[in-house]
């Protein structure tokens, strides 16, 4: 068997650098996903609900089901462009400091 073998090509000089995320990013990245992911299993369960009984809307726990989405997604889209500004910022630093 052939020995796994390096890249020729001096990575240091390639033209994209590689992307890297901090950990301010990647835990950000992650609340939006998990955030965005809870409220859309919160609309299919009131979906289902509101197909199989509806008259369960008044009763525990389908109010907190019903309020996630309304509170969730505004905190996922605001969370969203907290990710994009520090990501841009970042960029343009990196982008500053390359010329």
């Amino acid at each position: 068997m052939a020995k796994p073998t390096r890249s020729t090509g001096n990575t240091q000089d390639s033209a994209e650098p590689p992307v890297t995320f901090n950990r301010t990013e990647r835990a950000l990245a992650f609340m939006v996903g998990g955030i965005f992911i809870a409220a859309f299993l919160c609309m299919a369960a009131m979906i289902v609900m509101w197909l199989t009984v509806p008259s369960a809307q008044g009763s525990m726990p389908w109010p907190v089901i019903m309020a996630i989405p309304l509170i969730g997604f505004p905190i996922g889209m605001v969370l969203v462009f907290t990710l994009l500004g520090i990501t841009w910022t970042r960029r343009a630093r990196a982008n500053r400091a390359a010329r």
